[in-house]
């Protein structure tokens, strides 16, 4: 392993972190002998990558480090804006870039429609499960088998009835975004809330995605619009093949759903045949207030 590539795994593992790690921690999560991640610890805070805490034990990134995200990130927002908007205002929803962030994907931008402004607004900033939404899952099928295992660490969150949670099927979906170039969640992460995304490397050579999010009726309605949008932004995407998926991924939803509110005799579900899971997000009325699910 080159220099390089240790510098690079403690940089990852800082970066990853909440706080500030001690050496030991980082030994730890590197996996890396203490002596060398000391050796590496002390160059990249010569080189201000990296900076020692003064009121606890730790390093956190330093400002040499922080000049290329922020360089990357201003650049990154300026080569998507234009088509970003052009996409919202196309399928009259919000759209959303997002990108790797440890084994998360990150929300940093977002558009909405004029028609529709902030009508499922999320925070940029907020990250969300690699497994259970549209952007985090068209991220990682670009991910080859031997690098999936090391981003798709611990057991998977169930945060819906219909989050997919098991690896075969959670294969099979990855198997269908490789094939078509699109990702789809359809209440998986929230209720009523469903979203479609593709992944492209941008002018800026970093791995991303581009997300349009909708409550889930609108989906069902839209879903040959959206697609079609999103092949503008990505040649790639074979639309025939991506309907056809998200179609039988709506029906077998709505089947499910079906059979669901029959054996509970309509208990607990609102008028428009989306459960209430305990805890979810209501209106004033009962019905599912959408959230942001990209």
């Amino acid at each position: 392993m080159t220099n390089l590539a240790r510098a690079t795994i403690i940089l990852d593992a800082l970066a990853d972190s909440t706080r500030p790690m001690t050496l030991s921690e980082l030994t730890v999560r590197t996996d890396l002998p203490r002596s060398t991640v000391h050796r590496v610890i002390q160059g990249l805070e010569r080189n201000l990558y990296v900076l020692r805490v003064a009121d606890r034990p730790g390093y956190v990134l330093g400002p040499g480090a922080l000049k290329f995200g922020l360089n990357g990130h201003l650049r990154l927002l300026a080569a998507n804006r234009r088509r970003m908007t052009a996409l919202a205002r196309e399928v009259n929803e919000g759209v959303g870039l997002a990108v790797f962030s440890g084994r998360e994907a990150v929300l940093v931008d977002e558009v909405f429609s004029p028609a529709r402004p902030s009508e499922l607004a999320s925070k940029v900033g907020r990250s969300a499960a690699l497994h259970a939404t549209a952007t985090g899952r068209a991220l990682i099928a670009q991910m080859s088998d031997e690098e999936m295992p090391r981003i798709l660490q611990g057991k998977a969150v169930r945060y819906t009835e219909w989050t997919v949670t098991d690896e075969e099927q959670l294969a099979n979906l990855l198997d269908d975004t490789r094939q078509s170039g699109i990702a789809t969640c359809v209440e998986e992460h929230d209720v009523g809330v469903g979203a479609v995304a593709t992944a492209l490397t941008g002018s800026v050579g970093i791995l991303q995605t581009i997300c349009v999010v909708l409550p889930i009726q609108r989906l069902r309605a839209k879903s040959e619009l959206v697609i079609g949008a999103l092949r503008r932004v990505n040649p790639d995407v074979d639309v025939d093949l991506a309907v056809r998926q998200l179609q039988t991924r709506l029906t077998r939803t709505t089947a499910a759903a079906a059979g669901a509110r029959r054996a509970c005799g309509g208990s607990g579900w609102t008028a428009s045949g989306q459960h209430r899971l305990a805890g979810s997000a209501t209106t004033s009325n009962g019905a599912a207030r959408p959230r942001f699910d990209w």
